[in-house]
C-alpha cells in the first residue's frame, strides 16, 4: 500500500527552499510526491530511503535547473544549491514522509532510531509533535534543549513548546 503523501505538503516543504518560480515552472513537486509514495517500510529503512531521496533530488534539480543548480528565491535573489542545502531540502521532504506515517509504536521505534543516527530536525519535529506521549517530560525537555542548541530559532518556532 502506498504512503498517503499529499502533493500540497511536499510543495509547502520545498517552495521556501527552492523558490516558488522553480516549483511552479516544473513538475518537481509531483516527482517528489510520487517518489515518497513509493516508500515501503517493509522493504527498506528510513536511512536507505533518505539516501535514495537525496540522489533523486539531486537528479531532479540537475534536470530542472539544466545543470546549473541555481534557483531564484522568492525575494528574486539567486541561490546556488550546494551540498548543505541539498541535505536540508532532503530532510524537509523526509519530514513530509514522517508526517504521513500512522503514529503507532512500530513507526515511533523506526523514527526514534532514525533520529538517533541522523541529524534530522524533521524527525525531531515529528517525534515532538506526534509521538510526545511515548516520552517522559524529562526526555521531552532534553530534546527541546538539544534542538535549541543546534538549530536557529526560526527553524523550530511554531512547533516546539516554550515551556520545555
Amino acid at each position: 500500500m502506498a504512503i498517503p503523501v499529499m502533493q500540497e505538503a511536499v510543495e509547502q516543504a520545498v517552495a521556501p527552499l527552492l523558490g516558488i518560480m522553480l516549483v511552479q515552472s516544473c513538475p518537481i513537486v509531483e516527482d517528489l510526491t510520487e517518489f515518497l509514495r513509493g516508500y515501503a517500510p517493509y522493504r527498506q529503512g528510513l536511512e536507505a530511503f533518505r539516501d535514495e531521496l537525496e540522489n533523486e533530488l539531486l537528479r531532479l534539480l540537475g534536470r530542472y535547473t539544466h545543470g546549473s543548480m541555481l534557483v531564484i528565491a522568492d525575494n528574486y535573489q539567486p541561490i546556488r544549491l550546494g551540498r548543505e542545502m541539498l541535505r536540508r531540502i532532503t530532510d524537509e521532504v523526509m519530514g513530509v514522509l514522517f508526517e504521513s506515517l500512522t503514529p503507532f509504536s512500530a513507526n515511533f521505534i523506526k523514527l526514534n532510531d532514525y533520529s538517533l543516527r541522523v541529524q534530522s530536525l524533521s524527525a525531531l519535529r515529528v517525534l515532538v509533535t506526534r509521538y510526545a506521549s511515548y516520552y517522559s517530560q524529562e526526555d521531552l525537555r532534553f530534546m527541546a534543549r538539544m534542538i535549541r542548541s543546534i538549530y536557529p530559532p526560526h527553524r523550530y518556532q511554531g512547533w516546539l513548546p516554550i515551556d520545555w
